[in-house]
């Protein structure tokens, strides 16, 4: 398996670990997508909610990517961000509450968003061979 299927493999699982918490009620992104996907599918309308949609599009785009053989960098790169956007709310409401589950929690997808970011140019050569 290549570094970039590998970083890919792992903004997909860490998609799911982050944690919220609020007043005595707290949950995992896998719960709340698993809630989402199949015990609320009867009102559509919760799906048109940004920090609902774009992280979604995004996980799925990532699985479509770990399956196709050469993915586009641009494409895994533009559904992480859709990801990274929720993710840097979560480390910045962790920060600022002074909680560090939520702050935790977040840090393995931004550290492979970040990592995806900074070996940019390794990882498309790794892709397209000099021939």
């Amino acid at each position: 398996m290549s570094l970039f299927k590998k970083i890919i493999l792992g903004l997909f699982l860490s998609s799911f670990i982050g944690y919220l918490e609020w007043g005595k009620e707290s949950e995992f992104m896998g719960e709340i997508e698993f809630d989402l996907l199949f015990k609320m599918s009867d009102s559509p309308e919760i799906f048109l909610h940004p920090f609902i949609l774009l992280p979604l599009l995004g996980q799925i785009i990532l699985l479509v990517s770990l399956l196709v053989p050469k993915p586009k960098f641009w494409l895994v790169l533009l559904a992480s961000t859709g990801i990274a956007l929720l993710f840097l709310m979560l480390l910045f409401i962790g920060l600022l509450n002074w909680n560090p589950k939520i702050t935790l929690f977040a840090l393995p997808f931004i550290a492979f968003y970040g990592f995806l970011i900074t070996r940019r140019k390794k990882l498309n050569s790794e892709r397209q061979p000099n021939a």
